[in-house]
């Protein structure tokens, strides 16, 4: 292993600069030592497998650049989308999230099939109108769900040839059991929804555990700390890959990424006061910050928690002229009204506590050319693209973030003239799911031997 990469590396540094089948070539190569590398863990030093796998995902942008042809499946190829995780129901935001993109953009790329399931019922689904070609199944609400999922599996296994999973518990464990005993060929994508601390406490060494891994062809994370953790750990027994939570616009609205349609304005999207979005840090960093930021504004975009909206209006009764500069607007499920939002900000924030990688907003707002400043999630270097868009501060340090709002707010036209062909280059590269579908096909299918 240690004599491959020392003899690779040179070649591998220049894989921007060769050609298609070279590049398909090595690729190859490192998909199979990534794959040795998992099985024999336990006889390297984990931190060769990180550099395989690091190196494998930067061989495979390469792959795309040139347009390596995908060794694609028949037509009419079933790609299935279960909310198993909990037995239960897509939400209709989920339909835009990458539970359900990845699925839907690889169906669409190879020419296959998309179905998800379950949905409750056809009027709670507004978005599939903007995803066409996107199959919802139903489920039978008087039935025990369990069941439910057991009986749709026994009726369309036949139809099922891939099965894209998100998340990996007990509940999804079982499924791809049941999956891969009546499909054992079946194609099997999993997207892990972990941050490092549930890695940690999760019992990777347990034998069913490892099993279940072993049934899935491709197993990743949204952002590369994450990845890389998980090919550091020696109780990992597959190489784990990186495919980011990308944007896709399913509508005919252009994407405004530009420094004159800028605001003074700090966006946050998502679910407003919910304990893991942490977003009273972000509120109590403005209030410290108002001074060095006039003519400022810091706009909450999302169903806001009770708790939180008591706190804002508190706060406006101490201070009421805060009310022009702090604004909650609810939840915006219009497209049109959610992108001119992201087009106005000039800073978006993030202060999770922790996340399941890189946030579904988070593609949104780098498309539509914002500055980040982020807490140290795991996702962070990610987000920031180790400092070159934006700023990450530690979780709790309120005046830290505070002091990173008021910098921004020092950014010009000019700095935003810079700042936005930089961030959509960023975007298009890595957060773009109709290129990153390709990507996943690619790992999933390999190349087009024919071509």
């Amino acid at each position: 292993m240690t004599e491959f990469l020392s003899e690779m590396r040179l070649l591998a540094g220049r894989a921007d600069e060769l050609p298609a089948d070279a590049a398909a070539e090595l690729y190859a190569l490192y998909d199979n030592m990534a794959r040795e590398a998992a099985a024999g863990i336990l006889e390297i030093d984990p931190e060769l497998r990180v550099e395989l796998c690091d190196t494998r995902d930067k061989i495979l942008e390469r792959v795309i650049d040139v347009d390596v042809p995908v060794k694609k499946p028949s037509a009419g190829f079933g790609i299935y989308t279960p909310a198993v995780q909990g037995y239960r129901t897509w939400s209709n935001t989920e339909l835009m999230k990458d539970k359900c993109m990845a699925g839907y953009t690889l169906a669409k790329e190879i020419g296959g099939r998309a179905v998800s399931f379950f949905g409750t019922k056809p009027a709670d689904y507004p978005y599939l109108a903007q995803l066409p070609g996107m199959e919802m199944n139903y489920r039978d609400t008087s039935k025990d769900a369990a069941e439910d999922y057991r009986d749709y599996l026994m009726q369309n296994s036949e139809r099922m040839d891939a099965l894209i999973l998100n998340g990996f518990n007990d509940k999804t464990r079982l499924f791809l059991g049941q999956y891969k005993k009546l499909r054992p060929n079946g194609k099997v994508y999993c997207g892990l929804d972990m941050n490092k601390a549930s890695m940690e406490v999760s019992n990777l060494s347990d034998l069913e555990i490892q099993e279940s891994f072993r049934r899935c062809d491709i197993v990743a994370t949204s952002c590369r700390s994450l990845r890389d953790a998980f090919n550091r750990n020696p109780n990992v027994n597959f190489s784990c890959r990186w495919l980011p939570n990308g944007f896709y616009n399913s509508t005919d609205i252009p994407i405004v990424a530009d420094a004159t349609a800028k605001e003074n304005v700090i966006l946050t999207v998502g679910r407003i006061g919910s304990g893991q979005k942490n977003n009273t840090e972000l509120l109590l960093a403005f209030a410290t910050a108002l001074e060095a930021m006039p003519g400022w504004s810091l706009r909450f975009v999302g169903a806001a928690e009770p708790a939180f909206q008591n706190s804002v209006n508190q706060l406006f009764t101490a201070y009421p002229h805060m009310r022009e500069r702090i604004i909650l607007t609810g939840a915006i499920t219009d497209k049109a009204e959610l992108y001119k939002e992201y087009a106005r900000a000039k800073i978006f924030a993030l202060t999770s506590g922790f996340e399941g990688g890189t946030p579904n907003v988070y593609a949104e707002a780098l498309f539509h050319g914002c500055m980040f400043i982020t807490s140290d999630i795991d996702a962070a270097d990610d987000i920031t693209d180790y400092g070159t868009l934006g700023a990450k501060y530690k979780l709790g340090d309120i005046d830290i973030l505070a002091s990173l709002l008021a910098s921004c707010a020092g950014a010009d036209r000019r700095a935003f003239e810079i700042h936005i062909p930089k961030a959509l280059a960023y975007a298009k590269k890595y957060y773009d799911w109709n290129r990153n579908a390709k990507k996943l096909a690619y790992m999933m299918f390999g190349k087009d031997g024919a071509s």
